[in-house]
């Protein structure tokens, strides 16, 4: 292949390659290499700084429904949540074998079939799961107004689960009489569920968002032969928001959250989410005329033994990339960009320094000047809104100097990539 066919990017590869290794040559030629192969690098130089200019905890996406898994929980005095599913859209005729449609006035064997996540089951059972009816006027997002409808008079069905009967798919069976009453009259069929045990209980359930979503099942005929119905989740409102409707047709409603980290304290994860929005004032020297080998933004972790502090937690730093004209953390920390695939694991329990490694933001910033794109970077959990454990670590606002989030550089000159 000749060399004119490479692409400009292998060119440049290969010319870089060619100049790099001249120089490892043991030629008696010093001055022409002191034309092609000017000094590369330098010494490696670490500091250290203060370079932490804010950092705040927000509350973060995902909005209500838009989980990919539904949290049903019972853990004491720590945290209660409970299950919304939407069938706003009811089947009201069937086909009986070899006849033509009728009106359903029938309902037999109708069950939820629940997809769960078995690994993540929390409680040795028996695991009692009780539904009911939803249904109601109040604002779609009111939490305290569906909260309100768990009650004896709105009681659909019961039923009790061994640990070992709970399977990767579940059938919940619920009243025949309720769900006929419903497609009857035109009306919604809107189920809240809760688990109750003897102990702490715990089962995450696969939702719509995630192609997991709980099929309503019946048979509309005792005939076997006949096709039983299905009903997928789903929500007529808002009217006037399809996408939140969307959303809506399946969610978890949080009845008590773990309690709060303290103020000044930052707290990444738990229920509802939290982020960590960090923004850094580094020195442009660093940024502009350094090459950057490492950067560690270093964090003291407080440990949080109120759930499941043994439990592992994937930490996920993102780069902002809201400009300066979004001056509200909460907003800047939903526009951001992975900085690696890589995660970092951290325990609830744990205690002590944890290094967050974010060298890669540095290119970006390099070709961005601060006033236009802040030094800002965002710390979220894997899986966020789907998991009620939460990280806390020392703020800039710690009492204790050497607790306080730092920034450590390890650095050298620029290494030039062209011939002077």
């Amino acid at each position: 292949m000749r060399l004119s066919s490479l692409p400009l990017r292998s060119f440049a590869t290969v010319a870089l390659f060619i100049a790099v290794s001249s120089c490892s040559e043991d030629l008696d030629s010093s001055g022409v290499c002191a034309v092609l192969c000017p000094p590369v690098g330098g010494d490696v130089q670490n500091i250290t700084l203060d370079a932490v200019s804010l950092d705040t905890t927000v509350l973060s996406f995902p909005s209500l429904g838009s989980e990919l898994s539904l949290l049903l929980a019972s853990r004491g005095d720590t945290l209660d949540t409970r299950v919304i599913i939407r069938y706003d859209t009811l089947p009201s005729t069937f086909i009986p074998t070899g006849d033509t449609a009728q009106a359903i006035t029938t309902v037999d064997s109708a069950y939820l079939q629940l997809r769960l996540d078995t690994l993540s089951i929390k409680g040795d059972g028996p695991f009692t799961i009780e539904a009911y009816d939803v249904d109601t006027t109040a604002n779609d997002t009111s939490s305290a107004a569906v909260l309100a409808l768990f009650r004896p008079d709105r009681f659909i069905s019961s039923q009790q689960f061994a640990r070992a009967d709970l399977k990767d798919t579940t059938r919940y069976y619920i009243s025949n009489a309720t769900v006929l009453a419903k497609l009857q009259s035109g009306a919604r069929l809107r189920v809240g569920l809760r688990v109750t045990s003897p102990a702490s209980s715990q089962i995450r359930i696969a939702s719509a968002e995630a192609g997991g979503a709980a099929v309503l099942s019946f048979r509309a005929t005792p005939d076997t032969a006949t096709h039983p119905l299905t009903a997928i989740p789903g929500s007529r409102t808002p009217t006037n928001d399809p996408i939140v409707a969307s959303h809506l047709s399946d969610y978890t409603v949080i009845a008590k959250g773990p309690p709060p980290a303290p103020p000044g304290v930052l707290a990444v994860g738990g229920l509802p989410p939290r982020r960590v929005y960090v923004r850094f004032n580094i020195p442009s020297s660093i940024i502009d005329s350094t090459t950057v080998v490492r950067a560690t933004l270093l964090l003291n972790q407080i440990s949080n033994p109120a759930l499941d502090p043994t439990d592992t937690l994937r930490i996920v730093p993102q780069l902002v990339l809201a400009g300066a004209a979004v001056t509200d953390p909460t907003r800047a920390a939903e526009i951001v960009a992975d900085l690696t695939s890589d995660t970092l694991m951290v325990r609830p329990g744990d205690a002590g320094f944890v290094n967050v490694e974010i060298a890669r933001a540095f290119s970006t910033w390099r070709s961005q000047k601060p006033d236009t794109l802040p030094r800002a970077i965002v710390l979220r959990v894997l899986g966020e809104g789907n998991l009620p454990l939460e990280l806390r670590f020392s703020s800039t606002e710690d009492v204790i100097a050497a607790l306080r989030p730092r920034l450590r550089i390890s650095y050298t000159s620029r290494v030039p990539l062209r011939i002077p």
